[in-house]
């Protein structure tokens, strides 16, 4: 039978991007989760025209909508179903690879209740079926949503967290964050969910040690950060998008409390060419720089000598050749600069089932790195 109930999907970023992890039955009565299996529900995902299963992986109780299990407190009013991340099409968008960008997918899905069930006073709840009723974004709700407004009609879309409890007479450091190609365009969304790079510095782990406000611009769809596809033959130079992005840096240092000696840029594939070519062209500005398999002008490299940098890259990304960090790595190290540099070998990606260009992954899991950018300040050139 088809009932209205209040059903929420949770999603949550993770190293395969934003998925759909979770969904959230509110009962009106307590139930006892340890008296629940997978085989008691069914979730589907509409893709096309037919709604395709989700594997449930774990079932259990909780006194609030919060998807952690307690071990000790199995029973509430609402029940959750643990999907698993790796499902077919557990994401929340698809690639097209006519246009080479990611695009958000509608989130339609089915619930089910297949067998009648007990709640903790051993009332009959019977089976339902009914769509989702909210959809709860972990860490993406909690970035606030803006467009800025440039000369000559120019519009960026960018969203921001900004740290909770944040004290008025305190300072907080500002994260920068550029995307890759496939996130490009208006939804002002994508660049949050293709991958971590945003949301892994307001994750509530790195929050409670690392207090600081995030920016993630999007890149509008037929443009780069860099002149990499608008001026091929001078793909370094900042491209209107990120001299945008400057704009609207400049413009949250007036508004908010952040520390103006701690501002950091990073950014991958596109937006690793787009880190580099920030920091070179407003050196400045940055007080740090982690720019993820891209490239930029080796003959700029005395203007960030004082910047630290961590750099990333794997030996055999097949996007963008790892020769393009080797070179400027080389060129600052010979001058002294402030540089780090890693270099995932051969396989080393694959061997976990990425893509050898997927470096962001390992370099954004690696706890040193959130360490390291924290502990930087801005130093004079």
């Amino acid at each position: 039978m088809r009932e209205e109930r209040e059903i929420s999907l949770v999603t949550n970023v993770s190293v395969l991007g934003e998925t759909v992890c979770a969904v959230v039955i509110e009962y009106p009565t307590e139930v006892d989760g340890s008296r629940l299996t997978p085989e008691y529900f069914s979730v589907r995902t509409k893709v096309l025209n037919r709604y395709v299963q989700r594997t449930i992986t774990k079932v259990f109780a909780n006194n609030s909508d919060e998807t952690t299990f307690n071990m000790f407190r199995n029973k509430g009013k609402f029940v959750i179903l643990e999907l698993d991340p790796h499902d077919q099409f557990s994401k929340t968008f698809q690639f097209d690879a006519n246009a080479f960008l990611n695009r958000p997918v509608a989130i339609d899905y089915l619930i089910a209740q297949v067998v009648p069930i007990e709640d903790a006073s051993g009332h009959e709840l019977m089976p339902f079926v009914c769509k989702q009723t909210h959809v709860k974004r972990q860490i993406i709700d909690e970035f606030s949503s803006f467009v800025f407004k440039g000369s000559e009609a120019f519009e960026i879309p960018y969203r921001l967290f900004i740290p909770k409890d944040a004290e008025q007479n305190a300072k907080y450091p500002l994260v920068v964050f550029l995307h890759g190609a496939g996130a490009r365009g208006t939804d002002n969304h994508i660049q949050l969910a293709e991958n971590q790079g945003a949301t892994v510095w307001a994750h509530p782990k790195h929050q409670a040690v690392h207090p600081c406000f995030v920016l993630a611009p999007q890149c509008p769809p037929n443009d780069s950060w860099s002149t990499l596809f608008t001026d091929p033959q001078n793909p370094f130079n900042p491209g209107k998008p990120l001299l945008t992005v400057i704009k609207i840096i400049e413009k949250l240092l007036n508004e908010y409390n952040i520390d103006e000696n701690r501002v950091y840029i990073t950014g991958l594939s596109m937006g690793g060419y787009g880190t580099w070519a920030a920091t070179m062209n407003f050196p400045e500005l940055f007080a740090a720089a982690i720019p993820i398999c891209g490239g930029g002008d080796v003959n700029k490299v005395s203007q960030i000598k004082h910047i630290p940098i961590w750099a990333f890259h794997a030996e055999d990304d097949g996007i963008v050749p790892v020769d393009h960090s080797r070179y400027l790595v080389k060129a600052l190290s010979r001058i002294g600069g402030n540089v780090r540099y890693t270099e995932f070998e051969k396989g080393y990606l694959t061997s976990r089932g990425f893509d050898p260009h997927w470096s962001w992954i390992a370099a954004y899991e690696n706890s040193q790195v959130i360490e390291w950018l924290f502990d930087q300040k801005r130093r004079q050139n």
